[in-house]
């Protein structure tokens, strides 16, 4: 907590691209991001809910209620993005 300091990074539709006659060529295909910023924890009930709201959301067309006692148990971290930075390879 004493330094917030964070880096982030995540791919998506990542595959090996193989060559059969020559297995030291093969290579990977992928999207890749890669960030940094200030990260802080979440305290607030509220913004807990609507981050968790969120991430349902992507998963799942319901809507859910989240009881006191499981809002407080649960971490939710926020990143304030400083940088951020893309590349992809075989595509």
């Amino acid at each position: 907590k004493q330094n917030n300091n964070v880096c982030f990074e995540l791919d998506i539709d990542c595959e090996l691209v193989k060559k059969p006659e020559d297995p030291c060529s093969w290579n990977m295909k992928y999207y890749s991001v890669i960030g940094f910023g200030k990260a802080f924890f979440v305290d607030s009930p509220e913004e807990k809910r609507r981050a968790l709201n969120i991430i349902v959301e992507h998963y799942s067309s319901n809507s859910y209620e989240y009881p006191a006692n499981k809002i407080d148990k649960v971490a939710i971290i926020k990143i304030e993005i400083d940088s951020m930075t893309g590349k992809k390879s075989g595509y």
